[in-house]
Formats: structure tokens, C-alpha cells, sequence
């Protein structure tokens, strides 16, 4: 069995940095790579228990999305993982799908397995669980909502500025009948996303009007039904901004079922590599999943490793906008 110190000769480092390496201290990238790459060579495998132990810690991150399907939110953890591995944590994830009940019972499960940090992605509201959580000073990041009544990180997006942008460059090209397919009024999102679709219109002196709004669940099927009432309903409307990925891809698909002869022009939310295929293209804002992921792991760290209390950051992430 391989031990620390066959890792540090294969790697041609000192134990000591070895020893940094396992205990989460941050080293220069190369040096940290090369660890890495002799540990695998070697199939070293560290006590996490003993480690963790020693340290008090479990040296692992729960994480908590609202479905692993969903391709926003794995990309997200995916860069969450890379970077704290670097400094010898791993993670568990967890699916709550959606079901607040669910959520609760994952992250009880977390919490007894001694988590070091939570991160949970799109909760807006606080619960029993996370308030536990608090109360044992588990530094919790939320990703995409700030939590209302819990005090943690937060990494977020210009939701609303980068919906009224997008709209705004509609409205620019021509666009005045413009229609959304929002989420429901009670989540953060869709508030931010419709607001600024709303605002967007009021800057330009253009009517609000409530029958070209339609209020999804973020899934293909209401992007379909959404898509289909609206322009069935009001053949007039000239464009359409989906707040959402998948709802956007529901649109697409009622376009070309049922609306294939008139051209309405898409706005979506979120551009992932399959918007390049479709054509003619659509615009899209697209959201930086890398500097959400790299800032969410930089912000954990922060808390586990350099030992930060306190002081709680709410760090927006710049969106772009894809024409």
C-alpha cells in the first residue's frame, strides 16, 4: 500500500507539501496537479476518516440541486468540484426533485454525516433544515437565490438586467409585440426575469400586456403549452422571451409543430451548446457557469480553509447576451 511519502517521491515534492495537500492548504496549481497525478498513479487512497478526525472535519461538501438532470446546475457543481478538490475536499450531491419535503430530508442527511458546507441551488425561502444548519455553524453558499431570513453566501446572475437588456435589443431591431413565458410569481427568478421584461417595455412606451404573459413550470411541456396558447390566442405577437432552457426548448418545439409558416423571433434564457445547432439562430443570454462554480468553490474555501466568519458576501456573476 502506498504511502505519503512514496506520493511526495513520485511527485518530487517534499512530504510537507504532500502534507499541505491532504489537509486542504492551498498550493501552486502545478504542484497541486502533480500530487494528484502521483496519488492516482499510486491508487493512494488518505484516511478521510482518521484525517477528517484529526481535523475535525469530514473533508466533504453537500450539495443540494433540484434535479441532476438539469444541465445549469450539474455544469455549476461540476466546477464546485475542481476547485475544491485542489484543497482535499470532495462532495456529495443530492437530488431533492423539486419537492421541498425531499429537500428537507436531504439535507438532514447531510447534516448527519457531519457536512463541513452546504450548497443549495435555487432556494428563496428559508426552512426548518437550513435554519438547523445555521444553528451549527455550517457555512452554507446559495447559488441563483438569495435565502431569505438565513444569512450565507450568495452567488447570483443580473437576472433582471440582463432580461431587460435582452428585451431591449428586441424592441430595438423592431420587435413591439412582445411575449414571455415566465415561471410562477412566488419564485425569485421568474420575478427578476419578468420584471425586467416588464421594465424593458415601460422604457419604451409599450403596453403591458397581461394576455402575452404565460406563467410556466420550467419544464418542455409548459414551453410547449405556452408557446401554443400564446400564438394561437394572439397571432399577432411578434417575439418571445423564455425565461428558461427548457421551456425554451418546448417553444421550439410548438414553433416547428404547429407555427412552422410564420417567423416569431426567440429570446431564451441560458444558452447551452444546442442553441447552435438550430436555425434560423436564436438569441439567448447566457449565463457564466465556470466564474459561478469557480466563485462558489472560492467562497466555501474561504469559510473551510482560511477560516472567514462572518462578513457575507452576495457576489453577482455577469451575464451576456448571445444575437
Amino acid at each position: 500500500m502506498a504511502t505519503v511519502k512514496d506520493v511526495a517521491l513520485r511527485a518530487g515534492v517534499s512530504l510537507g507539501s504532500v502534507s499541505n495537500y491532504l489537509n486542504g492548504k492551498r498550493l501552486k496549481p502545478k504542484t497541486a496537479s502533480r500530487i494528484k497525478k502521483a496519488m492516482d498513479e499510486l491508487d493512494y487512497h488518505q484516511n478521510i476518516i482518521a484525517s477528517g478526525l484529526k481535523k475535525n472535519k469530514s473533508m466533504s461538501i453537500g450539495i443540494v440541486v433540484n434535479s441532476l438532470t438539469d444541465f445549469f446546475s450539474m455544469s455549476i457543481v461540476s466546477e464546485i468540484e475542481n476547485y475544491v478538490e485542489n484543497y482535499g475536499y470532495s462532495i456529495i450531491i443530492c437530488d431533492c426533485r423539486e419537492d421541498k419535503q425531499r429537500f428537507e430530508e436531504k439535507i438532514e442527511f447531510l447534516l448527519n454525516r457531519s457536512i463541513d458546507a452546504i450548497v443549495v441551488f435555487h432556494q428563496d425561502e428559508s426552512s426548518p433544515m437550513l435554519e438547523k444548519v445555521v444553528e451549527q455553524a455550517v457555512p452554507i453558499v446559495a447559488i441563483d437565490a438569495p435565502i431569505h431570513g438565513i444569512q450565507s453566501d450568495v452567488v447570483l446572475v443580473n437576472n433582471y438586467e440582463s432580461s431587460r437588456e435582452g428585451v431591449v435589443d428586441l424592441i430595438n431591431r423592431g420587435y413591439q409585440k412582445i411575449g414571455i413565458i415566465s415561471g410562477q410569481p412566488r419564485n425569485y427568478i421568474s420575478r427578476e426575469r419578468q420584471g425586467g421584461y416588464e421594465d424593458a417595455l415601460r422604457e419604451h412606451d409599450l403596453p403591458i400586456n397581461q394576455q402575452y404573459i404565460w406563467q410556466g413550470n420550467y419544464t418542455i411541456q409548459s414551453g410547449v403549452e405556452g408557446a401554443t396558447r400564446l400564438l394561437t390566442k394572439h397571432p399577432e405577437i411578434e417575439a418571445l422571451f423564455v425565461i428558461n432552457y427548457y421551456m425554451s426548448l418546448g417553444a421550439l418545439k410548438a414553433l416547428r409543430r404547429n407555427f412552422s409558416k410564420r417567423h416569431v423571433e426567440m429570446l431564451v434564457f441560458d444558452h447551452f451548446f444546442v442553441n447552435d445547432i438550430f436555425y434560423p439562430s436564436i438569441s439567448s443570454i447566457e449565463q457564466p457557469v465556470a466564474t459561478i462554480g469557480k466563485t462558489a468553490g472560492r467562497l466555501l474555501i474561504e469559510r473551510l480553509v482560511k477560516g472567514k466568519e462572518g462578513n457575507y458576501e452576495t457576489i453577482y456573476c455577469k451575464n451576456s447576451l448571445r444575437t
